[in-house]
């Protein structure tokens, strides 16, 4: 698991996000992450955001519908979630305005262009 671990605070170094969360597939709950920050956060935000993610998938289902992304934009932050490898999502949270702007467009494309956190040279090349 460190070596998880270790990854992750490279790729959240990279995005230069404020946390990157990697989560199992079929029930969303947390394998591993790693922040930017030495902010206190919400010690029950991932139980949050998998109850939430797993009632949006039901919705999705319900609708005939297939969950394999999400973007969300506040004015505080943006947060990505998207496949990351065929068993797990990866959930990217931003919060620089400087950064979110550029980043929309790059968040595809490194993970379309098979940036893993296995190989985190090819997050790097993607950006």
């Amino acid at each position: 698991m460190d070596v998880v671990e270790r990854r992750l605070q490279k790729l959240c170094k990279i995005s230069e996000a404020d946390e990157v969360v990697l989560f199992e597939k079929a029930t969303f709950l947390v394998i591993s992450h790693a922040t930017n920050s030495d902010q206190q956060r919400d010690p029950h935000r991932f139980e949050k955001i998998s109850n939430i993610i797993k009632q949006f998938k039901l919705s999705c289902s319900k609708s005939q519908s297939q969950f394999t992304s999400m973007e969300i934009h506040t004015s505080q932050f943006i947060a990505y979630i998207d496949e990351f490898t065929s068993n797990t999502y990866v959930m990217i949270i931003l919060s620089d305005p400087k950064i979110r702007k550029s980043f929309s467009l790059s968040f595809s494309l490194m993970f379309r262009t098979g940036c893993n956190v296995a190989q985190p040279q090819d997050c790097q090349e993607a950006l």
